[in-house]
């Protein structure tokens, strides 16, 4: 029997698709080899066994077609970093916090417009309402508790302090930075009492009703809100800070929630990266709602400009372009920790980046990562970094005599904190000499009663024919906060 002509020729055709597709393969694989080897060169700085690194794992068409550890998760152990190696993430952790705020509106257990007096009912009643909304977006002008802490001694990182510490410290203050919704002011206060309304509405501690919520349903089992810092963690790294020539041990008694306290892996972040493709969460439209912007009160969107960027505030998460591309994500830094998250949703890709290195900065490096992953794709250039800007010489202080700085010398008492600030002429400067002072300098003049100190700027107000009675901090943070002068 004759074969057909067409049938003599098909195996040939298979055979030359096959070939041609080997290639294909072939050609692609070593493509994506030579991108990702770019991207390990910006780790070898610290992918070495006496440095601490990264853990890095990025997204494709939902699916991590890379995963890899750079340097060292414990030094004094000589343990790898390793994709299933647990971080602390610091300020990441507000998405999911946000998250079950937005579970809970689902339930119909609350509504982002409540008054938090409903809730909190032991904070002042200013005179605006603070809502849960205004929580979400930082636009409630509530002072930021670590500067509050600053100012009461203590060193932030190592006083021990769990969310009903911090909300008694916000509630005891009588001021806020500006009226609510009146601008963007980023505070992890607000995200601690999110944490405390949380727990009041639900029954459970948010690490408890996350896990339930969002943590076991995505399967992210190595995933957990810390709220006892003796528990025992499998795979955690250990948080250092490079000083001078050597790493340090970084560390902290702070057992606050709600701000940040999520541990976390690489690999597990993956499933909360898709969950914003695929949402298996009790919370329908949940990725417009958490991509969902604020608004300040004349209608303008609630932003935060870093760099050349500008963010707009949603849920825990910020929006904005980069290079042309719309991308969301959030930051994180606490106690030698680094972390950064960015999807970029109309391309499939998404960048998840821990650090256990305080002087790494992961925003940067995710930045130089997806250079390397979408370079065919960006519709703008990259951004020329900015010229330094020549410094204009700093104008002459007003010079102040000793006569009169003792116009100023007295203890200051704040009853909001509490603290009294114990303020002494020495040799021809103010200080403050109390134990734990907040910062080691002295006061600088800068205007008439006006003086800097550290970051801040403090106002001494006087009565008539009575002299200085007591200063207000005018810095963005601490606005209005009043320290009376104590009679003697």
């Amino acid at each position: 029997m004759t074969t057909p002509k067409n049938n003599r020729i098909w195996p040939g055709l298979v055979f030359l698709y096959l070939i041609l597709s080997m290639s294909l393969l072939s050609g692609n694989a070593g493509a994506a080899d030579k991108m990702f080897t770019r991207i390990d060169t910006l780790f070898s700085e610290w992918d070495k066994p006496n440095s601490p690194g990264c853990a890095l794992a990025v997204v494709e068409n939902g699916k991590i077609i890379y995963k890899k550890g750079y340097g060292m998760a414990s030094l004094e152990h000589a343990i790898p970093i390793k994709p299933n190696t647990v971080f602390r993430t610091g300020s990441i952790g507000k998405q999911f916090t946000a998250a079950c705020i937005l579970i809970l509106e689902h339930k119909g257990k609350l509504s982002l417009d409540d008054n938090i007096r409903t809730y909190l009912p032991e904070m002042p009643e200013y005179n605006r309402p603070i809502t849960i909304r205004h929580l979400i977006h930082h636009t409630s002008g509530i002072r930021e508790y670590e500067s509050l802490q600053r100012l009461g001694g203590e060193l932030t990182d190592q006083g021990h302090h769990t969310n009903e510490d911090i909300m008694a410290l916000l509630a005891r203050q009588k001021g806020l930075d500006f009226q609510p919704g009146e601008k963007f002011q980023y505070s992890n206060g607000g995200y601690t009492l999110l944490a405390v309304i949380i727990q009041r509405v639900s029954g459970k501690t948010i690490a408890e009703f996350a896990e339930e919520h969002i943590f076991d349903p995505l399967g992210m089992t190595n995933t957990f809100i810390l709220e006892n810092n003796r528990v025992v963690v499998k795979n955690r790294a250990t948080g250092y800070g490079r000083v001078d020539d050597h790493f340090e041990v970084y560390e902290t008694l702070n057992e606050s929630t709600g701000d940040g306290a999520v541990f976390t892996t690489v690999e597990d972040f993956f499933h909360w990266d898709q969950n914003f493709v695929h949402n298996k969460l009790d919370c329908p439209d949940f990725t417009e709602k958490m991509l969902a912007i604020g608004r300040l009160s004349d209608g303008h969107d609630a932003m935060m400009g870093y760099s050349d960027f500008q963010f707009k505030y949603a849920f825990g998460l910020v929006r904005f372009k980069y290079r042309g591309l719309n991308a969301f994500g959030h930051g994180g830094s606490y106690v030698g920790f680094r972390a950064h998250f960015m999807q970029f949703p109309d391309q499939k890709t998404s960048i998840i980046l821990m650090s256990n290195l305080a002087n790494i900065n992961p925003t940067d490096l995710s930045h130089k990562i997806t250079d390397i992953l979408l370079e065919d794709r960006f519709v703008e250039p990259k951004k020329a970094p900015p010229r330094p800007q020549s410094k204009k010489a700093a104008a002459e202080p007003p010079s102040i005599p000793i006569e009169a700085l003792n116009d100023y010398v007295g203890d200051y008492h704040n009853d909001e904190i509490p603290v009294t600030f114990v303020l002494r002429e020495k040799e021809g400067t103010l200080h403050f000499i109390q134990e734990n002072a907040p910062y080691a300098q002295s006061l600088k003049p800068l205007d008439k009663d006006i003086f800097s100190y550290g970051p801040m700027q403090i106002k001494f107000t006087r009565k008539p024919d009575r002299g200085v009675d007591g200063f207000e901090i005018i810095s963005i943070g601490l606005k209005g906060m009043r320290f009376t002068k104590v009679e003697r």
